[in-house]
């Protein structure tokens, strides 16, 4: 039972709720409530219904507000949560860039008009347009955490208008590996175990992490043409986002066979099984992490310099492999959708957007009939 008391004057009212309420020990308790910001009678027993409501429910009528925090313990309980494949560099990039912008902030605060405003800081803070695009990105998972926790209703990055958000340019003049003699003289410089993986990434377009995380078991299927690829490193692969395990198949070199053949024999002869590497770095080294034997990125690129040098080419391993797989294909004339479907990438638009220029240019002659002839007369 509820009742209201007025215990003020005409110049200055003030409204009481006084109601029953049982505690946490089960004794039936009596309260007085002021109600804030109610200056009529009318007002007083529209408050009043809604209080007699939420005793009758069993909750507080008058709940504590707790102030809001601010996100940087958020920031931080979420990267601890995250086991994505980056999941350390999406932690370093919410230490670097998110917590010294937006720890001090509630979520609350976080709106469209202060994450463009962030957003016009990044584009003038000299960082390349990919990093800035990774740390729009990462907030935005941020907030779709919140979101899937109750912390947050809405995810301001989401309302970011189309084209506002950074966009990294597209490079469409890489220079890529058509001078076919110095593929063997690479595999040469790189040694066996590199250099084989090299010739499988510039043959097949995998990129580094997928051939240098390759394992026995992914090269039983070569009689058929293809190479199963189920890790980045010692990981899920960049398409495999929630670790669930994804594989995809890229086309095997006609070769592929002849070449690994002796390589794999020696690999089976010490005792590798299907689960274990196929390509080894020589001992010595420091390892990055202590669960990954294979090579590091920063071995390769090292490896890379020094053999890539010595036959005098140019380029990137990336440029060198993937990239030149894709022109390659595309120039000899191979259709969008097979070459997208050969590396992996999300549609044939995607290729598209990047090769434009090695995309098959040549119609037939029925799509380019002249406007006709008037007639005269």
């Amino acid at each position: 039972m509820a009742s209201i008391v007025d215990r003020g004057t005409r110049s200055a009212p003030k409204f009481f709720a006084k109601y029953d309420f049982v505690d946490a020990s089960g004794e039936r308790k009596q309260r007085w409530k002021l109600l804030a910001g109610v200056q009529t009678k009318k007002q007083a027993t529209q408050e009043l219904a809604r209080v007699e409501r939420e005793v009758a429910a069993g909750r507080d009528p008058f709940p504590e507000r707790v102030a809001p925090s601010a996100i940087k313990p958020l920031l931080d309980q979420w990267g601890k949560s995250l086991k994505n494949r980056n999941a350390d560099d999406d932690r370093s990039r919410t230490k670097r860039q998110l917590v010294p912008r937006f720890g001090k902030l509630t979520l609350e605060q976080i709106t469209l008009p202060v994450v463009m405003t962030w957003i016009d800081e990044l584009g003038e803070s000299g960082l390349s347009p990919q990093t800035q695009r990774h740390a729009v990105n990462t907030l935005s998972r941020f907030f779709s955490w919140c979101i899937e926790r109750g912390l947050a209703t809405i995810n301001p990055v989401r309302m970011v208008p189309v084209g506002k958000r950074p966009t990294p340019p597209i490079d469409r003049d890489q220079p890529w590996l058509e001078d076919e003699t110095k593929v063997p003289e690479l595999v040469a410089a790189l040694g066996n175990d590199l250099g084989l993986a090299f010739y499988l990434a510039n043959r097949s377009g995998m990129r580094l992490g997928e051939v240098v995380g390759l394992r026995m078991g992914d090269l039983d299927f070569l009689a058929d043409g293809v190479i199963r690829v189920a890790h980045s490193y010692g990981g899920p692969l960049k398409e495999d986002r929630t670790g669930e395990g994804k594989v995809k198949w890229v086309p095997a070199p006609s070769d592929a066979e002849e070449m690994l053949k002796l390589h794999l024999a020696r690999r089976r002869l010490n005792g590798a099984k299907a689960e274990d590497l196929v390509f080894m770095p020589p001992p010595g080294g420091r390892r990055r992490k202590l669960n990954w034997a294979g090579f590091r990125k920063e071995r390769v690129e090292a490896e890379w310099d020094r053999a890539s040098a010595a036959v005098g080419v140019t380029m990137s391993w990336y440029q060198a492999t993937r990239h030149t797989a894709v022109s390659r294909a595309l120039k000899a004339g191979v259709p969008l959708d097979q070459v997208s479907a050969a590396v992996g990438h999300a549609s044939p638009e995607t290729t598209r957007r990047s090769y434009a220029h090695y995309v098959r240019k040549d119609f037939a002659a029925g799509l380019r009939l002249p406007m006709p002839a008037t007639k005269k007369g």
